[in-house]
């Protein structure tokens, strides 16, 4: 059995924003087409980039640092990533910026975004929805930034410093996970041109902007952990194919393997086959931790108590996705404890339930691979997953299950 992950929607959008500022016309091969990405395509064409769109490929006209001052509010969904961008980018907007999204957007922690655009003289107008008056904001220079509650600021503030006038010196203070996912943008950035230095307390990035070019999307990691958990669950082996690149939530493979799978690589991607028996696991999955949801649920079913921490980014999700394991997976019968922000399961007798999928992609996807190995299970707005993976449920059914989708 294979499964292929669509592109990812962490380099989609990453890439995204740096050919859109760039001087030319950029081709993105394999990107993600999801709500999410195209809540960021939407925006960028609001600010001037122009996009052609095909099933292979996109092509994307940048505006080489010009972009256009949007006329409406700038609609960015769920897209916590998309709305810390464009937050990043407003120095170098000609215009005040309106952004509004939805679920739980509003509550996303954005507030070391804003202090930091505040300090450089920007005007930043709270609750929501935010508007934010950086038109005379300084766009180079020394900047620090406390990172604690996401890397998403750190990536947000490095993709929009190739822009600015001058180089750039960001000083990262408190970053206590997902450190990766900035490196991941660093990579990113130096594919479309920019300069970007680590330093002993952050990063330099000079001036110049971005240059055009054709990137390749890698397979997403975050959703090839869905697959490689199906095939843990259910003692089954499953091939993924695809090259994930260096993607964070890769670290699936290896909490797996320490849990009893088999994996092994090929010319193609990884095949990853489940034992008979899995065992428990104690992992810090904080540099991981979209991964560690469905990890949880992979836990539900081993042979004794696991625990997983660095978890504390979970309640900033779009659910408080600590809350919601807990819930869920002691519906199923499981024994589950929250301590502090680690998550403790101990599988117990299972029972069939509608989970409550909280309005988040990545607890619905999770929760629905326990359909694979249980009776009576259902997932409720399975339409969820659209925003990262909208063939989902197509792949799942693909594995043998029957799926029925109640009206």
């Amino acid at each position: 059995m294979t499964a292929r992950p669509p592109g990812s929607k962490s380099h989609t959008i990453r890439s995204l924003f740096a050919a859109g500022g760039a001087q030319g016309t950029s081709t993105l091969a394999g990107a993600l087409d999801s709500e999410d990405t195209r809540r960021a395509r939407e925006c960028l064409s609001a600010l001037g980039v122009a996009f052609e769109i095909d099933e292979a490929s996109w092509l994307v006209a940048g505006v080489d640092g010009d972009f256009g001052a949007p006329v409406e509010p700038l609609e960015v969904g769920e897209s916590g990533l998309t709305a810390r961008f464009l937050l990043a980018l407003s120095p170098m907007i000609p215009a005040p910026l309106e952004l509004r999204g939805q679920g739980r957007l509003p509550e996303r922690p954005m507030e070391a975004l804003f202090s930091n655009l505040e300090r450089r003289g920007a005007k930043v107008l709270r609750p929501y929805p935010w508007r934010v008056d950086a038109t005379r904001a300084t766009r180079s220079g020394r900047f620090s930034v406390d990172a604690s509650t996401s890397s998403q600021v750190v990536s947000a503030l490095l993709l929009a410093a190739p822009l600015a006038p001058d180089p750039t010196t960001l000083v990262v203070e408190n970053l206590t996970s997902s450190s990766r996912y900035v490196s991941l943008t660093t990579e990113v950035m130096r594919h479309f041109g920019a300069e970007v230095t680590a330093t002993g307390d952050g990063y330099r990035v000079d001036s110049g902007g971005y240059k055009c070019s054709r990137y390749s999307v890698p397979v997403d990691a975050s959703s090839a952990v869905y697959p490689a958990c199906a095939a843990a669950v259910t003692g089954g082996t499953i091939e993924i194919l695809g090259d994930p690149g260096q993607h964070p939530d890769r670290f699936i493979l290896e909490v797996l393997a320490e849990m009893g799978c088999a994996i092994s690589s090929t010319d193609g991607g990884v095949v990853v086959t489940g034992p008979a028996s899995l065992s428990p696991v104690s992992v810090d999955m904080s540099e991981a931790p979209d991964a560690a949801v469905a990890l949880a649920v992979v836990c539900a079913r081993a042979r004794g108590r696991s625990r997983i921490s660095g978890l504390h980014s979970l309640r900033l999700k779009e659910s408080d996705r600590l809350a919601a394991l807990y819930a869920e997976l002691s519906r199923f019968g499981s024994t589950v404890a929250i301590d502090h922000d680690s998550l403790e399961v101990e599988p117990g007798r299972e029972v069939g339930v509608e989970f409550d999928s909280h309005n988040d992609h990545r607890i619905a996807m999770s929760l629905a691979l326990l359909g694979l190995v249980a009776e009576g299970i259902s997932v409720n707005n399975p339409d969820v997953v659209d925003k990262t993976w909208p063939g989902y449920w197509e792949w799942l059914g693909s594995t043998g299950a029957i799926l029925t989708k109640s009206e």
